[in-house]
C-alpha cells in the first residue's frame, strides 16, 4: 500500500511549470497567456517561505496531445536545476498534456526526459476537459474543420502580405472602433488587442503572428483528441503516477439576451457574445452521465462549490463542469474558460489598465469574475503546492506487491480526493 511521509519544506527552489491550453502560447506581443499568474504564484509562495521558479511552456497550438506533452517534458528538462520539487499546472488542454508528460510509460516524440520523477510532487488542472468536450466534436465535422482551417489561413495570408497596407487597415479599423467612444471612457478588449499586439506590427511580430496562424491551419489533430471519445481513450491508456492531483473547476453564467442588449457601447461584446452563446450550448452534455465517473467526495465538493447539484448543462463556455474533475476538487470558480488564467479584462481601478501582465476579456461571458476572484483561485493553487511539497508519496518497489495491487493503487491515487488527509 502506498504510504505518505511528512517532510520539511524543500530548501532548493521549487520549479512550477505552467502549461497553456488550446491555441497555447507563452506570449504574443505583449499578451501573456497566463496573465498575472506567474507574479501572483511567486508572491504567495514566497509568503509561505518557499522560493519558486515559474516557467511557461510554449506548446504547438493545435498539435496532438502527444506532441504537446513532449514540449512539456522538454521544458521541464531544460529548466531543471538543483534538487527542488517540481509542480505542474495545466490550463484546459494543458492539463491533459501535463498528465501525459508525467506518465513514465508514455512514448513521446522527444529525446528529452524528466531527470528525476521522484521530484514531481503535484499536478493541478484548471478548466481541463478530462472527459472531453462537445465543442471539439463540432469542429471535427467537415464544416467546422473548414471554417477553422480557412479562417487561420486567411489571417496568415493577410499578415504575410506587405506590411504597410495591413498596418494602415488596422489603424483605420481601430479609429472606426474608437468613434463609438471618442473620449476613451470605456477601454475594452479591442483597445488591449490593438495596443498590446497590433499597434507595433514590426516585421518580427508580423512574422511571429503569421507563423502561429500557419501552425493552427496545418495541425488539427488536437480537435479529434479533445472529443469525449478521444479523451476516453487517453484516460484508458494513461496511468497516473502517485502525485498530488487537484482540479480547479470553472463555470460561467448561461447566456442571456438582455446581456447582449446592455452592451451597446461595447462593440467587441456585441460581436463575440453570440459566439460565446454558441460555444456554451455546444459544450453542454446531453445528460448527467459523467457524474457516474466521479467519486462521492468529488461530487460533494463540486456540488458544494456550485451551491447546487452539478449537471451536464453546467459549462464554462468551452468545457462541461463535470468533465473538469480529476483528483481533489481544489476550487470552484464562477468565471469562464479564460477568466481563470487572467483573461478577464481590466484588473480594477487600483491597477494600471496598461499593465501587460493582465489580459483582456476575450470571452465576454459576463460572469463577474474579477481580481479578487483571480487572487482567491491562485492563492489556493499556491497553498496546494506548499502542502504537497510537505508530503512525500513513497511508492513501493515492484517486487513487494502483486501486479493486481499496483493497478488498484494507481486507480486509488487517480481518484483520491485529498492526498493530505
Amino acid at each position: 500500500m502506498t504510504q505518505r511521509e511528512a517532510r520539511d519544506p524543500p530548501t532548493s527552489p521549487v520549479l512550477v511549470v505552467l502549461v497553456p491550453g488550446f491555441f497555447g502560447f507563452g506570449r504574443l506581443g505583449d499578451i501573456s497567456y497566463f496573465a498575472g499568474v506567474k507574479a501572483l504564484l511567486q508572491k504567495r509562495l514566497a509568503e509561505a517561505g518557499m522560493e519558486a521558479r515559474v516557467v511557461e511552456v510554449v506548446t504547438p497550438p493545435t498539435a496532438s496531445i502527444r506532441r504537446r506533452a513532449a514540449s512539456v517534458v522538454e521544458a521541464i528538462a531544460a529548466a531543471e536545476e538543483g534538487t527542488g520539487d517540481i509542480h505542474v499546472i495545466g490550463h484546459s488542454t494543458g492539463g491533459l498534456d501535463a498528465r501525459l508528460a508525467v506518465a513514465q510509460t508514455a512514448a513521446l516524440p522527444t529525446r528529452a526526459r524528466i531527470p528525476d520523477y521522484d521530484r514531481l510532487r503535484s499536478l493541478v488542472s484548471v478548466s481541463c476537459p478530462h472527459f472531453g468536450t462537445n465543442v471539439s466534436t463540432y469542429f471535427t465535422r467537415p464544416l467546422g474543420r473548414a471554417v477553422f482551417r480557412l479562417g487561420a489561413r486567411y489571417l496568415a495570408f493577410l499578415l504575410e502580405r506587405r506590411r504597410f497596407p495591413l498596418k494602415l487597415l488596422l489603424r483605420l479599423g481601430y479609429f472606426a472602433v474608437r468613434l463609438r467612444d471618442p473620449w476613451r471612457k470605456h477601454r475594452g478588449t479591442f483597445d488591449q488587442l490593438y495596443e498590446r499586439l497590433l499597434k507595433d506590427l514590426s516585421e518580427e511580430r508580423r512574422l511571429e503572428l503569421a507563423q502561429f496562424l500557419r501552425q493552427i491551419s496545418q495541425e488539427q489533430a488536437l480537435l479529434f483528441q479533445l472529443t469525449p471519445a478521444g479523451c476516453d481513450l487517453l484516460n484508458a491508456c494513461t496511468a497516473d503516477p502517485p502525485l498530488a492531483y487537484a482540479s480547479v473547476i470553472s463555470y460561467s453564467r448561461a447566456p442571456r439576451f438582455r446581456t447582449l442588449l446592455r452592451s451597446l457601447l461595447n462593440l467587441y461584446t456585441q460581436l463575440m457574445y453570440p459566439a460565446y452563446w454558441l460555444l456554451h450550448r455546444l459544450a453542454r452534455e446531453p445528460n448527467d452521465a459523467l457524474r457516474d465517473q466521479l467519486a462521492e467526495a468529488q461530487l460533494a465538493a463540486l456540488d458544494e462549490g456550485l451551491g447546487r447539484r452539478a449537471t451536464g448543462a453546467d459549462t464554462d463556455g468551452v468545457v462541461p463542469v463535470l468533465s473538469q474533475v480529476w483528483g481533489r476538487v481544489l476550487h470552484v470558480a464562477l468565471g469562464d474558460h479564460l477568466d481563470v488564467v487572467g483573461q478577464y479584462g481590466a484588473p480594477g481601478s487600483e491597477q494600471d489598465p496598461n499593465d501587460p501582465s493582465w489580459g483582456g476579456d476575450w470571452l465576454p461571458s459576463n460572469s463577474g469574475f474579477d481580481r479578487a476572484a483571480f487572487e482567491t483561485l491562485w492563492t489556493k493553487v499556491a497553498d496546494f503546492i506548499v502542502e504537497s511539497s510537505k508530503h512525500r508519496l513513497l511508492v513501493p518497489k515492484p517486487d513487494t506487491e502483486s501486479i493486481e495491487q499496483q493497478e488498484s493503487d494507481a486507480v486509488s491515487e487517480r481518484r483520491s480526493i485529498d492526498l493530505f488527509s
